[in-house]
């Protein structure tokens, strides 16, 4: 018996130990729901199924380890899911609504995903908001946009700058948590972060710095720590692609040389809708915007547009190089200097890509129109 003892209680000590590590998630839907539901480990690059299960009455389980805080999706029927943020020997419990299941939902047992509730919930709300601003923008005639255009673009501005400070604020109150990550690379889109002041930098260094110390480990905090410098920086020629920002209208157009040298300026246009679009070689998302600005191109230049593309390449030669690979058959001109770029400045000018549409009388009319905004913008100038 004396040595059966130590046996004993090393495996009582080793059940201790994968406790420590279990977590356990149980859900139910107070709506009829049938079908299977998914757990997915959300990694740093991409997400990993753990585990499916059938509905029965209404309720699913899963039981999974974590030797460290772990985020988790669960996927319910319909495509829908909530974010999970679990910890070592939580017993997490969903109470799971009507659709849709992410703003109808309770947790209980986990800290972290109460945190992550509150984060996606609002988050939602602001992107109804937005959305619903869209709808309203997109479905104005032109006459409507030059009245009602400056008050649409002042509420989308309130609307990003509030969900801003929220994340801003529950940073700096939960600097030390994890869930202050979701905080940090929460979207408004695919591709537009809430955080994109370039100022707000300083919050992922000080939530970089901090969890470096608690989680030390953790693949979700040194991919924080890798990406503060080179992850950031595509972050922000990525960020916000607003309908709201305020530029100042300005009639100062300096000379700008093309490939060749000759000098070129938007007031030598006059007469055309002018798009001017900022951009750089080196801006993945500058590049991507090509195919888009041919298209319109193509369509409307006959009709009396054309597009005056800037760039703010520090290497002059890879422009070049560039706009003839491209065939390029636009107005394509370069800042003399990058890093002081006169036309850029004057008209605040501060990510990549940005544009302004310029109306036959040399006055912006819009700013920052992309994507299908800009398709629109372009139907009701030339085809309506």
């Amino acid at each position: 018996m004396k040595r059966v003892l130590p046996v004993f209680l090393a495996v009582l000590l080793l059940a201790g130990c994968n406790n420590d590590k279990k977590v356990v998630i149980k859900g139910v839907f107070t709506v009829p729901k049938e079908g299977v539901v998914y757990l997915d480990q959300s990694q740093v690059d991409r997400s990993t199924r753990v585990d499916s299960v059938e509905l029965k009455r209404g309720r699913f389980k899963f039981v999974t380890e974590v030797t460290g805080p772990e985020f988790y999706q669960v996927r319910c029927p319909g495509n829908e899911f909530v974010a999970l943020l679990a910890m070592p020997g939580e017993n997490i419990s969903l109470e799971l609504g009507k659709t849709p299941v992410a703003m109808n939902y309770t947790v209980q047992g986990s800290p972290g995903s109460a945190d992550l509730r509150m984060l996606d919930q609002q988050l939602l709300v602001t992107k109804t908001r937005l959305d619903s601003l869209r709808t309203i923008y997109n479905a104005l005639s032109t006459e409507e946009l030059a009245v009602r255009g400056p008050e649409l673009e002042k509420a989308y501005t309130v609307a990003v700058e509030a969900q801003r400070k929220f994340n801003i604020k529950f940073v700096i109150e939960n600097i030390s948590s994890m869930s202050s990550i979701q905080a940090l690379y929460q979207r408004i889109d695919e591709n537009t972060y809430v955080l994109y002041q370039p100022r707000d930098l300083q919050y992922l260094k000080i939530v970089s710095d901090s969890l470096s110390v608690r989680y030390p480990v953790s693949p979700h905090v040194r991919a924080l720590k890798e990406n503060v410098t080179s992850e950031l920086n595509q972050m922000y020629i990525n960020r916000i692609s607003t309908l709201a920002m305020q530029m100042p209208v300005t009639k100062a157009s300096p000379e700008l040389p093309d490939i060749n040298g000759k000098m070129t300026s938007v007031s030598s246009l006059k007469g055309k809708y002018v798009l001017v679009s900022f951009w750089s070689t080196t801006s993945e998302a500058s590049m991507n915007e090509l195919p888009l600005l041919r298209s319109i191109y193509n369509d409307y230049h006959r009709k009396g547009l054309e597009i005056f593309q800037v760039s703010l390449d520090p290497d002059p030669e890879r422009w070049k190089s560039v706009v003839r690979f491209e065939e390029i058959p636009w107005i394509s001109v370069r800042e003399p200097d990058p890093a002081n770029p006169v036309f850029a400045r004057l008209v605040n000018i501060n990510t990549l890509p940005s544009n302004l549409l310029y109306d036959p009388q040399g006055n912006i009319i819009n700013t920052n129109l992309t994507g299908r905004n800009l398709l629109i913008r372009m139907d009701q100038l030339f085809n309506q």
